[in-house]
């Protein structure tokens, strides 16, 4: 039986859009709490373009769920949401917390945590997505602790021209028969898929090709414990890192 350690090297913590169990997802507020929690090296986070052209930090392309108004994130610039109310949907007490800036969690979190960085995409042109979260990146000298993931093969290609050196994912919650070598085609090296897929075959396969895997969104007790116990190594990503830590710790 695995120890704690061992687990917690097989099955590194990511911590879905911060600790958004307990704190609204992809806020300041969540990624603090998620650096707080023992043994977490990993932030998962969204990022869209805002009209100016910054990439900010927000899940949906419209502001309704988190912000409770009308209209687009692409219609706002990035000091306009970023003094829009995105925390008191979650709880009143979060009332203080706006849509941050890829900068400003960068500085957050530079020499503290590695990040996961989906860019979405649905409303922005793939090169210009790519290029400015690129020229961010750059600015932090982060191109190596960071990955950049995506559903939209298209995206992942422009990061790739932007800067080839960059690490990227594909995001998919499928599992075909082509799918390392769809990957491999795209010159990924990171699988982001929904946990319900994750098996023996995929998992042989994506390390013979060098693919490191993270398996989406994790948060009952039971998944996670199930999943930790597994001897093949790959990322868990959870809304709730405490009960990660719950997890990894059974069996000693």
């Amino acid at each position: 039986m695995m120890d704690k350690n061992t687990r917690a090297k097989l099955h590194p913590c990511v911590a879905h859009r911060g600790f958004s169990g307990m704190a609204p997802e992809n806020t300041m507020a969540a990624f603090r709490l998620a650096m707080s929690q023992p043994d977490v090296k990993w932030i998962e986070l969204d990022v869209h373009l805002s009209r100016d052209g910054v990439p900010v930090v927000i899940h949906d392309g419209t502001l309704k769920r988190t912000a409770n108004i009308e209209g687009r994130v692409i219609d706002f610039t990035a000091t306009e949401l970023g003094r829009l109310d995105v925390g008191s949907w979650f709880n009143p007490s979060f009332s203080k917390e706006g849509i941050p800036t890829l900068d400003e969690v960068l500085a957050l979190t530079k020499g503290k945590c590695a990040l996961n960085v989906e860019l979405k995409g649905d409303d922005s042109d793939p090169e210009q997505l790519a290029q400015r979260a690129v020229d961010i990146i750059r600015s932090h000298q982060l191109e190596h602790d960071i990955v950049i993931t995506s559903f939209h093969p298209n995206i992942l290609r422009a990061v790739h021209r932007c800067a080839p050196a960059l690490k990227t994912g594909l995001i998919i919650d499928d599992n075909p028969k082509d799918l390392v070598e769809s990957l491999i085609a795209l010159n990924a090296s990171y699988l982001s898929i929904g946990f319900r897929h994750i098996n023996e075959q995929l998992l042989k396969q994506t390390s013979e090709a060098s693919i490191d895997v993270m398996a989406w969104t994790v948060n009952s007790d039971g998944d996670l414990r199930r999943l930790a116990s597994r001897p093949e190594a790959f990322q868990l990503c959870t809304n709730y890192p405490d009960r990660w830590l719950t997890a990894i710790k059974e069996g000693e």
